[in-house]
């Protein structure tokens, strides 16, 4: 069923707001100009951005109209970052960098040969990092890709930065779009490793996202494991209670 209007325009603008399209103190579109675009009423309109303002993401000004607040601490995810790479080119927004950590081939632990399709044990490619805003540490993560993948794609076992991503860069070297993408989410406690590379004191709660994206035959392309520390936004729903 699809999400209703006023949800779709949020989303559209949060998406934006994350991948840095939209920057902090930058005008949103006029109410009269989302009314024209979306073809809604300004009521339609209006609750968009009220789910925005609650989110903490914009603010409205007398005068002015609805701008881009500073910076929230968001916990961007695959999908919004592979959108990122295919906008710009760039898998990350302005102030983002990552440090590779590991890039390696390794047997498949039981949960990612699930989430690859593939045997436990079989040989798989893994690539760990950190990303940062600024000198922050926002999260810490693991990228999973098969054998097949990793021979055709081979920047994907050199530990450098691929500029693009590497679900955008396994595309491009295979032909195959990602057209699906699966997300679970959990919330836990940091292992010694997490509070030492996202340099949190301990105890200290961390959001953990597996994503899997599948291309148009139903083929996984990659399996990612996201740590986030906790207080970061990741994603907002709305649904009916209604009987």
């Amino acid at each position: 069923m699809a999400l209703p209007k006023y949800d779709q325009i949020a989303g559209d603008l949060r998406g934006k707001i994350v991948r840095g399209e939209l920057a902090a103190g930058q005008a949103l579109p006029s109410e009269r100009e989302l009314t024209d675009l979306w073809k809604v009423s300004r009521a339609t309109v209006v609750k968009a951005l009220d789910v925005l303002r609650l989110e903490s993401l914009i603010e409205t000004r007398q005068g002015t109209g609805s701008l881009v607040k500073e910076r929230v601490p968001l916990a961007r995810t695959a999908g919004e970052r592979y959108a990122t790479a295919v906008a710009t080119g760039n898998i990350h927004t302005a102030g983002e960098y990552a440090e590779i950590l590991s890039a390696e081939l390794l047997p498949a632990p039981k949960h990612v040969a699930t989430g690859l399709g593939i045997d436990t044990g079989d040989s798989v490619v893994r690539r760990h990092r950190v990303t940062f805003e600024g000198e922050t540490p926002t999260a810490t993560s693991y990228s999973w890709f098969t054998a097949e993948v990793g021979e055709a794609a081979p920047r994907l076992l050199q530990r450098e930065w691929v500029r693009e991503g590497t679900t955008r860069y396994v595309e491009m070297q295979t032909g195959r779009r990602p057209h699906t993408g699966r997300d679970w989410w959990s919330a836990r406690l940091a292992t010694e490793d997490e509070l030492e590379l996202l340099r949190l004191n301990g105890p200290a709660a961390v959001a953990e996202a597996r994503h899997v994206a599948y291309d148009a035959e139903g083929k996984a392309l990659t399996f990612e494991v996201g740590i986030t520390p906790a207080g970061r936004w990741a994603r907002t729903e709305e649904y009916s209670m209604g009987h």
